[in-house]
């Protein structure tokens, strides 16, 4: 089974190492105790569907969506923080892998890509919050025999 909580979390460390800065999970994100200063990100888990494991193969698999919402103290700031985001998960190497890895113990995050992107709401400049959200999801089988599918077809030479 897909555990959606692992995967909630090492989605949030993928970002706060990816863009270096703190991201909360469904709330605004702490540094020592303390509110974090801007920028920083909330990540919010939108649910998606999880399908059972097929006949022939004992792995199911799951289409995930998040929202990150890039916060700043101007638009400016929010629009940086919303590329570093799209970029930690977007961006590929020359080799074509992923630049930031997402490493979901039990799992195999096979695809990425970018639901929608709101642009920047700036209603609550005057108080120093712009926000700018982004939805992504992610594309994740499970498992099987303790192989990834992609590793499977790897090995079969069909990828």
């Amino acid at each position: 089974m897909i555990d959606r909580e692992r995967f909630s979390a090492s989605l949030r460390l993928m970002l706060i190492e990816a863009t270096g800065r703190p991201c909360g999970l469904g709330s605004l994100p702490l540094v020592d105790g303390a509110p974090a200063p801007v920028p920083y990100t909330v990540l919010y888990p939108q649910g998606g569907r999880v399908h059972g494991a097929p006949l022939a193969d004992r792995s199911e698999d799951a289409n995930l969506v998040y929202q990150v919402t890039s916060v700043g103290a101007r638009t400016d700031q929010a629009e940086w923080m919303a590329g570093r985001v799209e970029r930690a998960v977007l961006e590929r190497t020359a080799a074509g892998g992923w630049r930031y890895p997402l490493v979901v113990p039990g799992a195999d995050v096979w695809a990425r890509e970018q639901d929608a992107d709101d642009g920047t709401d700036d209603s609550g400049a005057d108080d120093g919050v712009v926000t700018s959200a982004q939805r992504y999801r992610f594309r994740v089988s499970g498992f099987s025999n303790g192989i990834a599918r992609s590793e499977h077809a790897r090995a079969s030479g069909s990828q």
